[in-house]
């Protein structure tokens, strides 16, 4: 069921939104049919168009069939040529068998275009979030909802948990603080105290009074360094 909420529904949203624009154009001669002929056409097609290419795509999903570039474009707009093709000989039937040829061969050309189209954004955003996967610290996803797309500026131990300091808000969580450091990696940072970790990215500005060092994170919290992290901090060039 979710599976096909996450297919129809954008595909419905897409064609209303293409039909409407078409409706108000009036492209190939509509622009004589009233505007509610106009919408009942165009808004039509485009739902037809899109069942069509996502009943392919269903399809394949049901056989466990991974559909590649090329190949989902030509069957998405198979799928598509014939529901159309059904939706426009329902409203107007054909004449003889030519214009049956020509109308398929007209629609599926288009329908050729805009599948490699949806099928090209497609692609570029799978590619974008797969990206984005590779370089997200896994230590975001133990975050509650409202902090999992935020920038993680420190982390400090307490007791048997670890507070996570974000640029939304900081976050307790039960785990030690070696692993919740794992955890924030690709990010480069440094353990700067037994009990705290800074990201490099949190850092506002460096304190330095009476032989000491202190950290001022851009959420205005401080992280203190110890001897042992004073080491690490020059050696990652914070001072």
């Amino acid at each position: 069921m979710k599976f096909l909420i996450k297919l129809f529904l954008p595909m419905m949203a897409t064609s209303l939104i293409a039909g409407t624009i078409l409706a108000i154009l009036g492209p190939l001669g509509t622009s004589r049919m009233p505007l509610s002929g106009r919408l009942i056409y165009w808004v039509g097609l485009c739902l037809a168009g899109g069942f069509g290419a996502g009943m392919v795509d269903l399809v394949a999903e049901r056989l466990n069939r991974t559909l590649n570039f090329w190949l989902g474009v030509l069957s998405q707009s198979a799928g598509a040529t014939l529901c159309v093709s059904a939706f426009i000989f329902l409203l107007y039937p054909p004449y003889n068998w030519q214009n049956v040829v020509m109308t398929i061969l007209y629609v599926w050309m288009i329908s050729i275009i805009l599948c490699f189209v949806g099928a090209l954004v497609h692609k570029r955003r799978a590619e974008a979030q797969i990206q984005e996967r590779a370089g997200r610290p896994p230590l975001l996803d133990r975050l509650p909802p409202k902090l999992r797309h935020a920038e993680i500026y420190a982390i400090s131990a307490e007791d048997h948990y670890v507070r996570v300091h974000s640029s939304a808000g900081d976050e307790m969580i039960l785990m030690r603080l070696s692993d919740a450091v794992k955890e924030a990696a690709p990010l480069l940072g440094v353990q700067t105290h037994r009990s705290w970790w800074v990201a490099e990215k949190g850092i506002e500005t460096v304190k330095k009074a009476n032989g000491k060092i202190e950290l001022v994170l851009k959420n205005g919290l401080t992280a203190p360094v110890s001897r042992s992290g004073r080491a690490q901090v020059s050696e990652a060039g914070w001072i």
